[in-house]
């Protein structure tokens, strides 16, 4: 799914990285922005034709299925997974 097409109607929220005091087109554009960049990365993950990789895409594939429409958090708990279990 491209990231073009995932974004056209999810609404924003508010982060805990973005202060409240921050004007609303700023805060939709940094959200926006913060999903686009992560799409992207996922996408290009999940785009590997590597068979070593077949097991990070199946976790990263989960991890998406988890978070719908988020992205950013879906490759954040990726993240976080690698780092706990360095070997998986």
């Amino acid at each position: 799914m491209s990231a073009e097409r995932m974004f056209q109607s999810v609404p924003s929220d508010p982060d805990p990285w973005m202060s409240s005091e921050t004007p609303a087109e700023v805060r939709q554009f940094a959200i926006e922005s913060l999903r686009w960049q992560a799409q992207e990365i996922i996408d290009e993950l999940l785009d590997s034709q590597d068979p070593c990789e077949e097991l990070v895409r199946a976790r990263l594939r989960r991890c998406v299925a988890r978070n719908p429409g988020r992205p950013e958090r879906a490759l954040l708990e990726q993240l976080m997974t690698c780092r706990d279990h360095p070997g998986l």
